[in-house]
């Protein structure tokens, strides 16, 4: 199993338009992809500019062909437009428990 962290920093003015683009790349991944456990945005209670996707994934190979999807391809750029920063994505294996 493999968890994804990606972090995203937006812009007060484009919260909306995010949102709007990270509900639909949500919905698509989990009704779509193979080898998707979860896949969720979260919003940082101390920033509400500071968003996480946290995603759970059965293998590596399953997150690549998330990564090459149409939805993927289309949507995750889509989402970039809005930061204001850039952002960062780490990919975890389970070391302990």
């Amino acid at each position: 199993m493999r968890r994804v962290v990606a972090n995203s920093y937006i812009k007060q003015d484009s919260v909306d338009e995010f949102l709007a683009v990270a509900k639909e790349l949500v919905e698509k991944t989990n009704a779509l992809d193979p080898g998707c456990i979860s896949y969720a945005l979260y919003q940082d209670t101390q920033d509400p500019l500071h968003y996480t996707m946290i995603e759970e994934w059965e293998d590596e190979e399953s997150i690549n062909r998330h990564m090459s999807s149409p939805h993927a391809a289309d949507l995750i750029p889509k989402m970039t437009q809005f930061a204001s920063r850039p952002g960062e994505v780490a990919i975890y294996k389970k070391a302990v428990g």
